[in-house]
């Protein structure tokens, strides 16, 4: 079990223990951990392995040190549940939204049993806060507006929180071995978007191998991933899951010679996608995550790379953080993309002091700007670099 979901579960025992009204050195307690654990580098399973290592901690004495075992043996914490048993779990949303704290939720909950991010939009439109002490028009004002923020960003994930259960998925199902051939992230991640919504993966196998036993088996491989927490979806080639953070994974199993096809479908925009399908059925062609083939007949006439499809429907290779519908599309067609920057286009100084103040400058060139970076590139236009100093 990973530092972040046992800090989380610390975490939200101590709201829950703040809206209950408990003591304020109850759930201090709870949260000074919780913060203590969300910024350490050793894993807290291995240190809970010797119980002495882990009351050498700063603030885990004996009380705590059962607690943090309880969570580690069961995947919860008895307190957490009986709280929950007494408030929704939705409670919890509610600390999401800017203008609230623990202390006003359980006072909305107390007054009005608002327990939903819904019900209390629906009390402040109605102006049923304003006339209440600690609240007022003011408060009505900045808790819609913190709703509207929250319904924007709800259910999507940053990139790098994204990436980083990318590589830890990837890893997990690349560890299933032959026949997998490659395991590869799409979607709005693979675009480079600020925010994720679903996460999507495209598995591929060669031909030989695909067959409904093999499938299966890379499936239920996927489905024993630890952070797996509600399984939606488990279909021919296709498994759908909740991982514990409550995002959304999507994994599609499809042959290595689909690949290409596979993923530019995958990996969108659906703007892009219903753009492009159009442009091949004017073209005598229909476009899937299977191939690009030939309306009459289905035909495959190119499948194996993204490259080969773009060429085919007279398009020059679109980046993944292009594809978005806003005019790539005849941008491609005319050649006339305009180039994103590469990792060799960034230059920079990097000044260093000695407790001398001696101060000196040399050429910088970071050698890692991401996890991932797209295997291909435009060449039409080079950007003008800033010249180093020697």
């Amino acid at each position: 079990m990973e530092n972040r979901e046992v800090a989380r579960i610390l975490r939200e025992t101590a709201q829950l223990l703040e809206i209950d009204g408990a003591m304020i050195g109850r759930y201090r307690s709870y949260e000074r951990v919780a913060e203590l654990l969300g910024g350490l580098h050793e894993s807290v399973e291995e240190l809970a392995r010797d119980r002495n290592k882990l009351m050498e901690l700063p603030g885990i004495g004996d009380g705590m040190a059962d607690h943090i075992q309880e969570i580690l043996k069961t995947g919860d914490y008895s307190l957490r549940k009986k709280l929950l048993k007494k408030y929704p779990s939705t409670i919890l949303l509610l600390l999401e939204l800017q203008s609230l704290g623990p202390k006003k939720v359980a006072f909305l909950w107390k007054t009005f049993k608002c327990g939903t991010i819904e019900e209390v939009e629906k009390i402040a439109r109605e102006g049923k806060l304003r006339d209440l002490a600690g609240f007022g028009e003011k408060s009505e004002e900045n808790i819609l507006k913190a709703v509207e923020v929250y319904k924007k960003l709800s259910g999507r994930f940053p990139i790098d929180v994204t990436a980083e259960e990318a590589a830890r998925l990837v890893s997990h199902i690349r560890a299933f071995g032959k026949p997998i051939e490659s395991v590869t992230p799409s979607g709005s991640l693979r675009r480079g978007k600020e925010t994720i919504g679903d996460l999507d993966l495209l598995v591929t196998i060669p031909s030989e191998k695909y067959k409904t036993k093999v499938v299966e088996s890379i499936a239920q491989h996927i489905l024993q991933f630890a952070e797996i927490d509600q399984k939606l979806a488990h279909g021919e080639n296709k498994v759908s899951f909740v991982l514990k953070s409550g995002m959304q994974v999507d994994v599609r199993i499809l042959e290595k010679e689909s690949f290409g096809a596979g993923l530019l479908y995958f990996t969108g925009s659906k703007e892009h996608n219903v753009a492009l399908r159009g442009r091949a059925n004017k073209m005598g062609y229909t476009l899937n995550e299977y191939a690009l083939a030939t309306l009459k007949g289905e035909r495959p006439v190119a499948r194996s790379t993204e490259e080969e499809i773009y060429a085919k429907l007279g398009l020059d290779f679109i980046p993944p953080e292009l594809r978005e519908n806003t005019g790539e599309i005849d941008a491609a067609a005319e050649h006339r993309l305009p180039e994103l920057v590469e990792l060799s286009d960034i230059r920079g100084d990097l000044q260093m002091h000695t407790t001398a103040s001696a101060i000196s400058s040399i050429e910088f060139l970071p050698s890692q700007m991401g996890w991932m970076k797209s295997e291909h590139s435009s060449k039409s236009r080079k950007f003008t670099r800033p010249t180093p100093r020697n």
